[in-house]
């Protein structure tokens, strides 16, 4: 096991014609079943006027409708339970989780054994591309309320061959979980890029020691893009090697890591998730070549509990194709921003990741928090907005004010806008125990 460098070579280095023969009679199998099964997709399909049998080859797929989380949930309130796309019997079903719900009402995601079996091996492709190995030990302080990133993650970890601490801070405390974390000295960082500020100050107050001095060795950094900038500074801190890890709950909890080789993020669901990349405002198909960008969608194959078909996630990716000296041969991905994220300011298209990377590469005169003043919903603003940004140290007004024209101008050039930046002390903002916040909203809602 020590000398093996992928989880399932076979499919991880498949050729790409193969790969695509494969993949296109798991299609036609999925488009089959759905159409069989979900009172949704039979209705959605018809009101599209395609039929399953429309589908010959791979380049068919792009005559069947999107699906949006917006869609998902309607039916599960108009249905109830996992709604009118749930395919498999409930007597197959056994596990239901869930969406983080951080926009909105979580969206419920069933499981069969066949489905629960295929996340833990995407688990253990992803995380042995990302350089974890069945000899280290994963403390998880997820939520394990529905959250994928709790109870699926272990599973996965556990299949793979690796010790397991399931320790979540909603029940566990701080207390007992840094106890934990000195006791039994787990090797991986398992949090989000911008929860590790968090942990690295909860480290510091009660254990009474720096980040590095344990005995972590990897980061497991998921949930959020991790910015040169992150990685750097989350290496340093905690005397880890800090990869990013892609996955998502409605689709599959784990579907993409770094190999530490090449940039972006490789896809390691091969067989188990197709990919397309589609210009988000026409919604047209884009060809998936080195350097373009566009939004991903998946379709889900072989599911059986709630499949999902041409299914935006709303993440925002630049591709590479160029050969990876890791010999995987997939593509990879490195995600830009969600374009349900994304403001326009004076008719410019802005991600807040963009934005936040900008702010971390003035560390360590910045804290690299940040957030982005909005004064109505947006997402269009026709004058230029405040960014409330956390100057370091103990800085002049003149210091702040040449920084703050450092930033101004970094923005311009890289993101074609130029914000008022409005200066707040270190540790103003609240420090994120999961995902990142962006926007400030100053608006009554």
């Amino acid at each position: 096991m020590a000398q093996k460098k992928m989880w399932n070579r076979t499919l991880e280095t498949m050729p790409a014609a193969k790969l695509k023969t494969l993949e296109t009679k798991g299609l036609k199998q999925q488009l089959h079943y759905v159409f069989q099964k979900s009172a949704f997709y039979r209705k959605k399909f018809r009101q599209a006027g395609v039929h399953p049998d429309d589908f010959v080859q791979w380049a068919d797929l792009r005559k069947f409708p999107l699906t949006t989380k917006e869609d998902l949930r309607q039916t599960q309130e108009e249905t109830g339970g996992l709604g009118g796309h749930q395919c498999a019997p409930t007597a197959k079903i056994i596990r239901i989780q869930g969406t983080s719900g951080t926009t909105g009402r979580p969206l419920l995601i069933g499981l069969t054994r066949s489905d629960v079996n295929l996340w833990n091996d995407l688990f253990a492709r992803h995380a042995w591309t990302g350089g974890l190995r069945p000899e280290d030990i994963l403390i998880n302080p997820a939520n394990f309320t529905l959250f994928v990133g709790g109870l699926s993650e272990c599973s996965g970890a556990e299949h793979m061959g690796m010790t397991v601490v399931p320790a979540p801070f909603v029940s566990t405390g701080m207390e007992k979980f840094m106890q934990l974390v000195r006791d039994i000295r787990p090797t991986v960082l398992f949090s989000t890029p911008s929860a590790t500020r968090f942990l690295e100050m909860a480290v510091r107050e009660v254990l009474k020691v720096k980040p590095d001095q344990l005995n972590f060795k990897k980061g497991f950094l998921a949930g959020e893009a991790l910015s040169e900038e992150e990685r750097l500074n989350i290496e340093n801190t905690w005397g880890i090697v800090a990869r990013n890890f892609y996955g998502l709950a409605d689709v599959g909890a784990d579907i993409a890591a770094e190999c530490g080789h090449s940039p972006g993020l490789h896809f390691c669901a091969q067989n188990a998730l197709v990919a397309e990349l589609l210009n988000p405002e026409t919604l047209e198909p884009l060809e998936m070549t080195e350097g373009a960008e566009g939004e991903i969608v998946f379709t889900t194959i072989h599911r059986e509990a709630t499949p999902v078909i041409r299914y935006r996630v709303r993440d925002m990716v630049r591709v590479y194709t160029d050969p990876c000296p890791c010999g995987r041969t997939g593509f990879r991905f490195h995600v830009i921003g969600r374009t349900d994220d994304m403001i326009k300011v004076k008719g410019v298209n802005v991600f807040p990741a963009a934005v936040k990377g900008v702010i971390e590469k003035f560390a360590p005169r910045t804290t690299g928090e940040m957030r982005i003043v909005l004064p109505h919903p947006g997402p269009a603003f026709g004058q230029n907005i405040t960014i409330r940004v956390e100057y370091a140290g103990t800085p002049d007004a003149g210091e702040l004010e040449n920084l703050a024209r450092e930033i101004r101008g970094v923005m311009r050039e890289k993101l074609v806008f130029t914000p008022r930046i409005e200066w707040i002390p270190a540790n103003t903002l609240e420090k994120s125990q999961y995902k990142v916040e962006y926007f400030e909203k100053t608006f009554a809602e």
